[in-house]
């Protein structure tokens, strides 16, 4: 295994959840003022990524390269980057896509119970960035901008970097937890979901099995697949819906 220095168990906490505290933040400042200029919920949330957590976390990556390796270049600080046999992708990203996608189904039956329960304080914008009783309360080109932007952020750029961060920055530097590494990396990054906690257990089982075998392999591009397949599928069923609706 790759072995790179652990870091200190506060700095792991602050670094996984920090960039979701300031994506969140980001998040509930401009939802009003979003949706004051004639965009849906959704708008401020892309702001968050795109102005919260792609800066923040790519920055802590490019820094952390350039102290270890006096280089500004982007996976100079990830060492999970171990060649994989063109076999092996053909029989572990279909089997990781699908157990995370059986992952996240099974456990979202829990999401609405819990989102009831625990969270029915936080406000519609809040739960529901995509009102789907409410679609045609913004304008068709709110919507265009709005879900252009959802694809290349959300399905691209967002899982992309996040891979790199998360797999490939923050869970090499998680030795001192031995084999339960990707487990506690997998509960961190659900908990930094702080705009969507009521997905803690989805995204806990649906995340876990590729960052396990990005974990063994050492392959954080593996990652990276799965988590732009997923978050693709979910961008695709959308924007279907939303469009559906439009007419």
């Amino acid at each position: 295994m790759t072995r790179v220095q652990p870091l200190a168990i506060p700095a792991l906490l602050v670094l996984h959840l920090l960039p979701g505290v300031v994506a969140t933040l980001i998040f509930v400042v401009l939802a009003a003022p979003i949706e004051a200029a004639g965009y849906p919920p959704l708008a401020a949330f892309l702001l968050a990524i795109a102005a919260g957590i792609v800066p923040f976390e790519l920055s802590v990556v490019v820094l952390a390269g350039r102290r270890a390796a006096g280089s500004p270049a982007l996976l100079a600080a990830v060492p999970y980057r171990r060649r994989m046999s063109g076999r092996y992708w053909l029989i572990l990203f279909p089997a990781l896509l699908l157990a995370a996608v059986v992952g996240f189904g099974l456990f979202a039956l829990l999401d609405a119970p819990i989102r009831e329960g625990m969270f029915a304080w936080l406000p519609e914008w809040f739960v529901a960035p995509v009102p789907l009783d409410g679609i045609t309360d913004y304008s068709a080109s709110a919507w265009i901008v709005t879900l252009v932007a959802f694809g290349a952020l959300n399905a691209v750029i967002g899982p992309v970097v996040e891979e790199l961060y998360f797999r490939g920055f923050l869970l090499p530097r998680m030795s001192q937890f031995g084999q339960w590494a990707p487990l506690v990396n997998v509960v961190l990054f659900s908990l930094y979901h702080l705009w969507s906690p009521w997905q803690f257990l989805s995204r806990v089982a649906g995340v876990s099995p590729f960052a396990y075998a990005v974990w063994r392999t050492e392959n954080v591009w593996l990652g990276v697949a799965v988590h732009v397949s997923l978050n693709t599928i979910s961008v695709a069923t959308v924007v279907g819906l939303v469009i559906g609706q439009l007419g």
